[in-house]
């Protein structure tokens, strides 16, 4: 399906078909070693995660209709069904390493902002230990509940997987817009006869007969242009 880029126009970057699970997970990139310990929590966490669900159908993945939006990043996708496991793993790991990280940091900034510098943004930062400075002069760290913070980010995690989050496979990015008949009849054609889908951008396609439980999970450090991307680690993932 790679050859799907190539219909359009302006060299489209290429990338791996793949389904966002969660964006902002937040991850410590000033220390590479605490960045590998980082990325090893929250993939061994998502694998757990997903061998935690119930085992009550097939398939955690049920691809649909191909379908195009004006965002680059929504240009040309299968759009996936709300799978209850699917959505439940997505909140799962929305409250733990994107809501719950950021919460607690942002708590920590106006109990303890002694540990905090501006950036000469704007921004706020953790300040860096001074190689010089003397553990005893230095003021140590409020310690504070985290529980309603955590109770809060649960309840966040759960309106977002609800409300927000819109499961797709990604097949192309790009800025054209809108997508003329003509291209669009040739996408079509192209997805029939690779896939053997027929109809495939019909309202009604809801299980195009693609789907799959499991995979692999990859953390990925999107910054800067597509082609620049980062995967910073990956995990196979089976249900048992």
């Amino acid at each position: 399906m790679g050859s799907l880029n190539t219909l359009f126009p302006g060299s489209p970057p290429r990338f791996e078909p793949h389904i966002t699970i969660s964006t902002n997970v937040a991850v410590d990139l000033e220390d590479a070693d605490q960045t590998r310990k980082d990325v090893d929590k929250i993939l061994s966490a998502s694998a757990v995660a997903l061998n935690s669900l119930p085992k009550n159908h097939s398939n955690l993945v049920t691809l649909g209709k191909i379908d195009s939006q004006r965002k680059f990043f929504k240009k040309l996708y299968f759009e996936v069904s709300h799978d209850p496991n699917l959505m439940s793993l997505a909140r799962i790991l929305r409250e733990l390493f994107v809501i719950l990280p950021a919460d607690i940091e942002a708590e920590n900034k106006k109990q303890n902002p002694q540990l905090y510098t501006s950036d000469g943004n704007g921004g706020t930062v953790r300040r860096k230990k001074s190689k010089n400075s003397s553990s005893d002069s230095e003021v140590p760290p409020k310690e504070f509940d985290t529980t309603a913070i955590q109770q809060e980010a649960a309840r966040k995690a759960a309106h977002w997987s609800a409300v927000e989050y819109d499961p797709h496979l990604s097949l192309v990015y790009s800025d054209i817009y809108p997508i003329d008949k003509a291209l669009w009849r040739t996408i079509k054609t192209r997805v029939q006869d690779y896939l053997n889908i027929d109809n495939c951008d019909s309202d009604e396609l809801v299980d195009n007969g693609l789907g799959w439980d499991g995979g692999v999970f990859k953390l990925v450090l999107c910054e800067g242009d597509v082609r620049d991307w980062i995967v910073l680690g990956s995990v196979d993932v089976h249900s048992n």
